[in-house]
């Protein structure tokens, strides 16, 4: 009896296993098969890096990506999963991506382009969110006020809206320092740009906002997406098709945005 209690567990264990390898195996799928819904940005001549649930632009001589694409639904903010705080290396940088000993002692915060609050769908989505080709130096009292701010009112308006996309980075010229054996770059500025889907409108909004700790109105950092890309000589939303996207990429009303839809 004891050893055809052993076969059934056996048996058991193997179906789970099969069962975990199917569903990496199905999520897989659906990240190959569902990339544009977070990939916009036309940059088919750079090296780009797909993860599950953002897509980055990594500039190999800083040591941070350029900008990270990702969208955001209700489902990636309400879902329970836990922050994992596994800061380490992304093995998908093939010339190899920040360390952990480029922060170390630096006196800057490892701050979040897409936020790991933001990534709560999965384990695997919330753990990604900390491979350093997703990090940049923040100044402590820039990543834990404006910048967090802005990036709870991005969750916030997911909640008006039904999906956004969400493309955020560093504004690398003229950085103010350097960190570390690999001299990570640390920004003079952030950005966000955001597109918010509802029914069958869309409408857009842009944030820059300074390295630097600041309490002012987040809406006073509100400017227009083709200001970014301007800056940043990209064309981040080429692949979204909108009637309005000329309009939309110029707005840099914040009651345009918010009610314009």
């Amino acid at each position: 009896m004891l050893k055809i209690s052993r076969y059934i567990l056996l048996f058991l264990l193997c179906i789970y296993i099969d069962s975990i390898s199917a569903q990496e195996q199905l999520l897989d799928k659906v990240i190959l098969n569902n990339r544009e819904k977070y990939f916009n940005a036309c940059n088919e001549d750079e090296a780009v890096v797909h993860h599950s649930c953002f897509s980055l632009m990594y500039n190999d001589s800083l040591e941070q990506a350029e900008w990270v694409s990702y969208k955001l639904t209700l489902d990636q903010v309400e879902s329970g999963v836990n922050r994992t705080n596994d800061f380490r290396e992304d093995t998908m940088i093939l010339s190899g991506s920040a360390t952990l000993r480029d922060y170390a002692k630096s006196g800057y915060d490892r701050g979040h382009l897409a936020p790991a609050g933001s990534m709560k769908n999965s384990k695997r989505s919330m753990s990604e969110s900390f491979l350093l080709s997703n990090i940049s130096p923040q100044i402590p009292a820039f990543n834990r006020g404006v910048w967090k701010r802005l990036e709870e009112k991005v969750r916030f308006w997911v909640e008006r809206y039904d999906s956004l996309f969400v493309i955020t980075g560093p504004i690398l010229d003229d950085p103010i320092a350097v960190i570390g054996p690999n001299k990570v770059a640390v920004p003079s500025a952030f950005f966000k740009t955001i597109i918010a889907y509802k029914d069958d409108q869309v409408t857009g909004i842009a944030f820059l906002i300074p390295h630097s700790a600041s309490s002012e109105s987040l809406y006073s950092f509100a400017t227009s997406i083709d200001q970014i890309e301007e800056i940043k000589g990209m064309d981040f939303y080429c692949k979204l098709n909108a009637e309005n996207m000329k309009e939309l990429e110029a707005n840099e009303s914040i009651k345009a945005f918010l009610f314009g839809i």
